[in-house]
């Protein structure tokens, strides 16, 4: 196995109970690199779409990187990925402690969990090795329960623990896997996954040596080098093992963005109660650090039976904290240590939470669906009491347990369910954050802040100031953290390091391309980490589109977009979306709808190929503002190509090119000249004016067609012939696909199209003999609607060029989607 990896992945299927140990490939190391890469590829290959998050047939997976176990700073963590049963999306999660070094020296890269067991059960993985056990007496502990449970039981205290509590087990959509009691695999409802598959926990133990990196020595500098810089940095080397994530309530509460009652606010006077130095003066903690971190930013607390939690982070600290009303520190860690002994994700908790005190307070939720119980800000016992409600789906605690968005879909009130994709969003307000705004609205697992921290510029000013209010160069900056920190989850990483480790804004992971190339051998500079960034990324993105998700889900709430901050530093903001948002979709080389393109896909080597079918709307009108609307409407609702039809052509000439390019700039743009003679000359105008694909008409002379596909390889254009009034369809399409042309398109004109059965029937058979005769694309055009398309394409067509069933459809948007629908499945 090459350098880092231990070389072995354990498949576990618990409907059969069958376990098995798999080589990993190579191929998969190099363009995935670990963790979260890892979880994305397996889940994209292996999950159709629409698969119930909750049934069976989902996947669980726990992957390390090729840093985990190494002596790289801050690469003690694991990651744990599925389709959420929260957001429907693509998921993943990292936490840090021991238990990824830990399996890595069991033995394993990568655990694979598929299928349900009849029975409650956990895992064993032990020393390259592992086994089903059985778990019903362990059901229905709490979280800390289980761990001694599972010491005693195995006689060993040094084991690593992944287990789920009573929220997990009763599929609470924010439920989390708790890892050695008091770390989290915390969002996503990942918790719920397990308890569907009836697997209440995952057990490691490895004495194994941790695999060695490919270039020890040079492996061995590049630590030394970035144990320096971690070292020299005030962040990194001093505050935050000094006061662990709290100290961030200051500065985000004097930039005016600290979320108050569900994000009412964004300004918190007595936010220095709970500050991260007040932490240490008010209750009992204890500074611990993950798995070879020289940062240490991690607390224990004491609690009042002497137990000790973890926490509570600043996320938590605001989540059940000023978002519910609270702002006493010890009532807020009695809170934490509740969601950590049940099971469930504190900020999803907290966000869920304060919809409903404010839902409560509009009149949505009554005392009819409380039991009686008044819902008030601030008011411990009741969080309490709803907490554990939450975790047993009892009275209120089953809305609760669906999370924000369903509630707010139950009940009302979507416009202050703060949520984006069905995951609550954390404790930054993009109002006065714009970058983190566009970062919210376009992560592929919903409202996180973890996928493109801008907050390090724009608030703690690492590595430099960014002004938090201003919108331009935002689109580049999220981009690029989205690369980058795909590639953090997949080492895997703390992105804590990032506070030292990036030194300009251009966020340059040159440390970590360095560390990666020398752990693995696999070459990485750091152009090729960006771009194995961008290629996990836009994978997540493509498992989203099959999941039916597109630009309508890149929102923010509605309470972000109209209601101004009304107090603080921030006063008077709202979340700039939209003009940052298509800047966005540019760079990332994804269309008007939000998807990656074929272009995109192929450059980073997703796909080999077009994904096939398309829809191509012919915009066959005279009116050019007509046709930008609706081409762009259709565009928006999957017609990838966009034809200038001849008569719009024959009216404006090339400007109906030249505008349709510069309005859907991504789309595959069709210049339907329908040429006769001069192809050359007609190709180049064409090409010249932004056209990707020219079309001539097949009645041309052979030489004609020569010198279009001549001129159409000098400008790196495709020349598609149109078999119109053609009479031996196939016999002509053998002959221009020996011409080099690229599509072919067989053409029922608007003036002869027949509604006839025998008509359709004949027209199905002579596309059934053509797509035969050749191998280049076969495109479909005359009177094609959504109940003949699926036909067509069954024929074996692959662009179906559709005008008035779009063009004169009242919502051009949704007939295209429909279109798409029918002919994808």
């Amino acid at each position: 196995m090459t350098g880092s990896y231990a070389g072995k992945i354990l498949q576990v299927d618990l409907s059969t109970g069958k376990i098995e140990v798999e080589e990993l490939d190579l191929e998969l190391a190099h363009q995935y690199v670990g963790g979260r890469g890892f979880g994305v590829k397996i889940l994209y290959d292996n999950l159709k779409a629409g698969v119930d998050p909750l049934s069976p047939e989902n996947i669980f997976i726990l992957a390390a990187g090729p840093l985990t176990g190494t002596s790289a700073p801050a690469s003690g963590r694991l990651s744990a990925s599925s389709k959420s049963p929260l957001t429907g999306t693509v998921f993943d999660s990292n936490c840090g402690g021991s238990i990824g070094p830990e399996l890595k020296r069991a033995g394993f890269d990568m655990v694979i969990v598929r299928g349900r067991s009849p029975q409650p059960v956990y895992l064993w993985i032990h020393d390259g090795k592992a086994e089903l056990k059985n778990a019903e007496k362990l059901w229905g502990l709490l979280v800390d329960e289980a761990d001694r449970a599972l010491k005693a039981e195995l006689g060993d205290g040094e084991v690593k623990t992944c287990i789920i509590g009573p929220a997990g087990e009763n599929l609470v959509r924010i439920a989390s896997i708790m890892v050695e009691g008091h770390r989290a695999f915390g969002r996503g409802g990942l918790g719920a996954v397990l308890g569907s598959k009836n697997l209440k926990a995952i057990v490691v133990r490895g004495r194994g040596a941790p695999p060695q990196p490919a270039n020890a020595h040079a492996f061995k500098e590049e630590v030394k080098l970035v144990l320096e810089v971690l070292r020299r940095n005030p962040v990194t080397g001093d505050s935050l093992g000094r006061y662990g994530t709290p100290l961030l309530v200051t500065p985000v509460n004097k930039a005016g963005v600290f979320p108050v009652r569900n994000f009412q606010e964004g300004f918190l006077e007595e936010a220095e109660k709970l500050s991260g130095e007040q932490l240490s003066k008010v209750l009992q903690t204890r500074r611990y650090a993950c798995y070879g971190c020289p940062i240490g930013c991690g607390r224990l607390t004491s609690l009042p039976d002497g137990r000790l939690t973890g926490g509570p982070e600043y996320e938590t600290i605001w989540a059940l904290g000023p978002n519910c009303g609270i702002l006493d520190l010890e009532v807020i860690a009695h809170l934490n240590d509740l969601c950590n002994r049940y099971g469930v994700d504190t900020i999803s908790m907290g966000g869920t939470l304060s919809f409903a005190l404010e839902a409560f307070e509009k009149g949505l939720i009554g005392e009819k669906d409380t039991g009686g119980v008044q819902l008030r800000w601030g008011d411990p016992e009741t969080l309490a009491l709803l907490i554990e409600q939450t975790a047993y789906r009892r009275s209120l605690g089953s809305m609760l347990a669906e999370g924000s968005a369903r509630l707010a879909r139950e009940i009302g009130g979507s416009e202050f369910a703060m949520h984006v994709k069905g995951l609550e969003i954390p404790a930054y307000d993009p109002r006065g954050v714009k970058g983190m705004g566009l970062s919210y609205a376009t992560s592929n697992r919903g409202g996180c802040h973890l996928r493109a921290y801008l907050v390090m510029s724009e608030i703690l000013s690492s590595p430099r100031y960014l002004n938090p209010l201003k919108t331009e160069g935002k689109a580049e900056l999220v981009r690029s953290l989205q690369d980058v920190f795909a590639m953090l989850d997949s080492l895997i990483t703390c992105k804590f390091t990032c506070f030292a480790l990036f030194q300009t804004l251009k966020y340059e992971p040159k440390f970590y391309a360095r560390l990666l190339a020398t752990a693995t051998g696999f070459y990485f500079d750091e152009e090729e980490f960006r771009k194995t960034g961008e290629r996990i990324y836009n994978l997540e993105r493509l498992f989203n589109v099959r999941e039916g998700f597109d630009y309508r889900h890149d929102v923010l709430p509605a309470r972000l977009l109209t209601s101004p901050l009304p107090e603080g530093p921030s006063k008077g903001e709202i979340a700039n979306l939209e003009e940052m948002l298509a800047e966005y979709y540019r760079i990332r080389g994804w269309n008007f709808a939000g998807q990656p393109t074929d272009a995109k896909l192929m450059e980073l080597g997703i796909i080999s190929e077009p994904r096939w079918p398309k829809i191509q709307v012919a915009l066959d009108l005279r009116d050019m503002d007509e046709a930008l609307r609706i081409g762009e409407a259709a565009y928006r609702g999957g017609a990838e190509w966009v034809e200038a039809g001849t008569p719009l052509i024959k009216n404006v000439g090339m400007e109906a090119v030249r505008r349709l390019r510069q309005r859907i700039p991504a789309a595959t743009l069709v210049a339907d000249l329908k040429t006769l003679d001069t192809g050359w000359l007609e190709t180049e105008i064409a090409a010249q004016a932004g056209a990707d694909v020219v079309c001539l008409s097949g009645l041309a002379h052979d030489n004609t067609i020569k010198d279009a596909v001549g001129c159409a390889r000098k400008y790196g254009v495709k020349i598609m012939v149109d078999l119109i009034e053609v009479k031996d369809p196939v016999k002509r399409a053998v002959e221009l696909e020996k011409l080099g042309v690229d599509y072919i398109c067989a053409h029922t004109g608007i003036d002869v199209q027949r509604d006839k059965a025998e008509e359709i029937d004949r027209k199905f058979e002579v596309l059934s003999r053509l797509t035969s005769s050749v191998k280049v694309p076969v495109a479909a055009a005359g009177g094609i609607r959504a109940d003949t398309a699926k036909r067509i394409v069954e024929s074996g067509v692959k662009i179906l060029v559709i005008g008035g069933a779009i063009t004169r459809a009242s919502n051009p948007e949704a007939a295209s989607r429909k279109i798409l629908e029918v002919i994808r499945g």
